[in-house]
């Protein structure tokens, strides 16, 4: 088991985000969380990161309990997408390049060749580098982090909604990229198209 979420309580207020809500993610598997807007699926991923902390319950990563060093660890480990990713306001080149600069990334800043063959998969041009990546649209932004996601190479993906603003297109060429490799991936999404790609589907009832 590579991840897990055991009984998991967590409020906002007198707002009940999830009530024992337990989940298992094995190694190489693709689960997706599904679940209408203000389900919690985001909220889940921030408690998994240790942004936000649970009522009760505990989440695991390869059996050890997700806290202080294990969480650090864990992070260190996981490449995430958030749904509003705002990652800078310089170019989508320096954007890119920008994780690979800390001593914390295990993975060497990549070479022009792989990021243009990734652009090309997610269909996007090359020249894009050379724009600001706050002049991006919403879809734009979501592949390139999706790309970041990717050339960090860690052993686990979180994805909130990947494929909120994509077109069908897009979303094929993701779809082949990510759901057909031995990545480990949880996501969340209530898109169909992505839903019924993945290899485990479980469904969050709003409280």
């Amino acid at each position: 088991m590579l991840l897990e979420g055991k009984n998991i309580d967590f409020k906002y207020g007198n707002e009940i985000i999830f009530k024992d809500f337990s989940f298992e993610l094995n190694e190489g598997e693709k689960l997706v969380l599904k679940g209408e807007s203000g389900s919690g699926k985001s909220t889940l991923f921030r408690l998994i990161l240790g942004f936000e902390h649970p009522n009760n319950g505990e989440f695991l990563y390869n059996g050890s309990i997700l806290k202080n060093d294990t969480l650090k660890s864990f992070r260190k480990e996981t490449a995430w997408l958030p749904q509003d990713l705002n990652i800078g306001n310089g170019s989508v080149k320096e954007v890119i390049e920008y994780p690979f600069q800390f001593k914390s990334s295990s993975v060497e800043k990549p070479d022009p060749a792989t990021i243009k063959n990734l652009l090309i998969d997610l269909r996007l041009e090359s020249s894009i580098l050379e724009k600001s990546f706050s002049d991006l649209s919403t879809g734009q932004r979501q592949r390139i982090g999706i790309l970041i996601c990717i050339l960090m190479n860690k052993p686990l993906m979180l994805l909130d909604e990947p494929t909120s603003a994509l077109d069908r297109e897009s979303k094929v060429k993701l779809a082949d990229l990510l759901l057909n490799s031995d990545r480990t991936i949880l996501s969340t999404s209530h898109d169909p198209f992505w839903v019924e790609r993945c290899d485990r589907i479980i469904e969050i009832q709003p409280n």
